[in-house]
């Protein structure tokens, strides 16, 4: 494979990691408005809201080391 073919494959790979970040954020959000609306069922929509967050944040961690490997790779080509 040529240097730009192996950029292209993780190009690809940081879109699909971006848009499982953005999809795990939209649920966060989601649950965090309806958290907001119903006072009955604090607790388990609070453990779901917090459950979405770490998700969001373990995505995150994803992202950043699949960018840190793109960016110590494009050094090396």
């Amino acid at each position: 494979m040529e240097p730009a073919d192996g950029r292209i494959i993780l190009f690809i790979i940081i879109a699909f990691a971006v848009f499982a970040l953005g999809r795990r954020f939209q649920n966060m959000i989601i649950m965090r408005q309806v958290w907001k609306q119903s006072a009955k069922q604090v607790v388990a929509r609070k453990e779901v809201a917090n459950s979405a967050a770490k998700s969001m944040i373990g995505i995150t961690l994803v992202a950043i080391f699949v960018v840190w490997l793109v960016l110590n790779l494009n050094r090396v080509m």
